[in-house]
């Protein structure tokens, strides 16, 4: 194998880990901030994480809508479980819109959120140990997907969560964030 061939296969592999990683990286923020609710009883803390895991999760659905998702349906030996994790995505946003129309004292909001919680662990279950592993020798433009995606979420997230993107910002740091939505969220708590 030439040099140039194994800097191109070393680069294409590069790509692949930092898509799966950001993705990944969601999951565990996401998953985090299930627990956090769990233990929360101030009715303003628990909105701004809320708040903040739902816009989250509308960056991540919107980047695996719009991108990664048409980026592997063809790598994919089982095409259902993108037409799945589609489904969940769908779940996952109404969901996020009912808890927008929710205030935190109302008996519904954490029974909503829970619901959410559980949604998502499914999803993440499923993306994590079958559609990932299908991905490891897939054919797809990684770099372009990287790059693509990269850029996205920084528009998403000074769109959906514009305090982490301030902050991840003066920190200069890149983007990464969580899964469902594609509305943005017109109430504030």
């Amino acid at each position: 194998m030439s040099t140039t061939a194994r800097s191109s296969t070393r680069s294409t592999s590069a790509a692949r880990n930092e898509v799966i990683g950001m993705l990944k990286d969601d999951h565990k923020r996401a998953k985090k901030a299930f627990r956090d609710f769990e233990n929360l009883d101030n009715d303003e803390e628990c909105a701004r994480l809320v708040d903040q895991t739902c816009g989250e999760l509308t960056v991540h659905a919107m980047l695996e809508e719009e991108l990664f998702y048409p980026a592997i349906r063809e790598a994919m030996r089982d095409g259902a479980l993108i037409e799945e994790a589609e489904v969940e995505h769908t779940s996952a946003k109404s969901l996020i819109e009912q808890l927008g129309s929710l205030s935190p004292g109302e008996e519904r909001y954490a029974a909503t959120f829970t619901v959410l919680g559980e949604y998502l662990k499914h999803h993440i279950k499923e993306e994590e140990s079958e559609i990932f592993p299908q991905l490891a020798r897939a054919q797809i433009d990684w770099e372009g997907l990287c790059e693509a995606m990269n850029t996205r979420r920084s528009e998403l997230m000074e769109q959906f969560v514009p305090e982490a993107a301030a902050e991840a910002g003066s920190r200069g740091e890149r983007q990464r964030t969580p899964e469902a939505g594609d509305g943005r969220r017109t109430q504030t708590r």
